[in-house]
């Protein structure tokens, strides 16, 4: 399933003094539009990669949820880097899972996700033809088409 990425989302990734500090930071307006700013900046780079190894769903910022541990590794870093007073936060563990969710983003060639349901599906082009591999009858890409693309 894909989901959108939202800080919502991120806020029920965080433990209590966690979230208890970011609601203190995001009290200033500015800082809601900073951490809106970041979901969207990480959702469009994963789904970025994405694009490389499957077709993504049409809806921007959704993200398949096989994933979200890891993207919401990558959100929580970036949002306590560049919040104020939020570094602090940053211990080993935080940083470890951050770690590895680069890893896994720089190798999504390795992971499968499951495709968008069929109304979702971004419409992908074949290089030349122009010719729609998400077609309207709601059929997925066969793997041909997928490798085609690759």
């Amino acid at each position: 399933m894909w989901i959108q990425l939202t800080s919502n989302l991120l806020r029920t990734s965080l433990s209590a003094p966690e979230r208890a500090t970011l609601d203190k930071v995001c009290l200033d307006p500015e800082q809601q539009n900073v951490l809106a700013e970041i979901a969207t900046n990480i959702a469009s780079e994963w789904r970025g990669g994405l694009r490389s190894v499957c077709v993504i769903d049409s809806r921007a910022s959704y993200v398949p949820d096989e994933l979200l541990i890891h993207i919401l590794a990558d959100f929580r870093y970036r949002a306590y880097t560049r919040l104020p007073g939020m570094k602090g936060l940053l211990d080993d563990l935080r940083v470890k899972e951050w770690d590895r969710a680069m890893k896994v983003r720089d190798n999504l060639k390795e992971t499968t996700v499951v495709l968008p349901d069929a109304e979702h599906l971004e419409a992908v082009e074949q290089s030349g033809s122009g010719a729609e591999l998400a077609s309207g009858d709601g059929a997925y890409p066969t793997s041909t088409q997928m490798d085609g693309l690759l």
